[in-house]
């Protein structure tokens, strides 16, 4: 029982750590660059696969306490994304609402429209 338990745990730290590793490689390379996208498939498995042997070799009374670090990590992102940063879950606009018009975009179309 006692593997089950661990093997479920090492699945949520496993998608902790790919969370935490791709946001990362978008963060420092970009999404547009081939070496970003060799970086996702490269890099995100490999850290993966190297936090799991980690947390597996690590003794057996400190293996949920290293485990559980990006699971934390990746709860403060969420509460600083929520409190520290303001905003909120649900910020995206939804697909019906209609986008406003700025001034400077109405001056455009009256000069577009003007030299016909």
């Amino acid at each position: 029982m006692e593997f089950f338990i661990f093997l479920c745990f090492m699945s949520f730290v496993s998608f902790a750590v790919a969370f935490l590793a791709y946001g990362l490689v978008i963060r420092l390379m970009g999404t547009t660059s081939s070496a970003s996208r060799y970086s996702q498939i490269i890099l995100v498995p490999i850290a993966i696969i190297g936090y799991d042997f980690l947390t597996i070799t690590a003794p057996a009374e400190y293996r949920y306490v290293i485990g559980g670090l990006p699971m934390l990590l990746l709860g403060l992102m969420l509460l600083y994304y929520r409190f520290g940063k303001g905003g909120s879950m649900d910020d995206a606009p939804a697909p019906s609402e209609i986008k406003k018009v700025s001034k400077k975009s109405l001056k455009h179309q009256a000069k577009k429209n003007k030299v016909k």
